[in-house]
């Protein structure tokens, strides 16, 4: 997109204050995972960034393991990357609940796996993270192998607005095609 894609207006709000705004939605307490920013960018989130040079310039799994590490023990946490302005607050709600059983809730349409916007059972995924990233590995996908996870795919995902809620948004074309899909939603 030639420009930090947490910034970019989507609908007239950043993709990140969406992001925050829709954890709140669903019920989370939004911590901020990525390079420092000024506050008004975060809408009062909490940022991490204390150790983003390790987090995130690693890779997502690196991220992903210094978020959950920072989530409270016995709760699911929610993954949600900023560039997935359609998914709606229902479907994380229904995420983080489907947690109980698994170590990751995971939606895989058309043979792509949403690992940044999923739920993770902190306790135990960080093991397994941690064992990956000792190895050297620094992708979501490589270690679902290691996890008991519960895909979700097109069907289930189908209440909720079905694949179209999982558009990222990575190209001028993608950004209007949210833009497009919000205003019709209204937001």
């Amino acid at each position: 997109m030639g420009t930090d894609k947490a910034l970019l207006e989507v609908g007239g709000r950043t993709l990140l204050l969406r992001a925050v705004d829709l954890v709140r939605e669903a019920g989370g307490d939004p911590i901020v995972i990525g390079p420092p920013r000024p506050p008004a960018a975060l809408g009062g989130a909490r940022q991490a960034d204390e150790a983003w040079g390790a987090a995130g310039q690693g890779g997502p799994l690196p991220a992903l393991r210094h978020g959950l590490a920072l989530c409270g023990a016995g709760q699911a946490a929610l993954a949600l990357a900023c560039d997935v302005p359609l998914v709606p607050a229902s479907f994380l709600r229904f995420l983080v609940g489907a947690v109980p059983g698994w170590d990751a809730v995971v939606p895989r349409v058309a043979g792509d796996m949403h690992v940044l916007t999923a739920a993770y059972d902190p306790a135990a995924c960080l093991a397994v993270l941690d064992r990956a990233l000792a190895r050297g590995t620094r992708a979501v996908h490589a270690v679902l192998g290691d996890l008991r996870v519960r895909f979700l795919d097109a069907e289930a995902i189908a209440p909720y607005g079905g694949a179209a809620i999982l558009l990222n948004v990575n190209t001028p074309a993608e950004k209007e095609q949210a833009e497009s899909a919000l205003r019709e939603r209204g937001r």
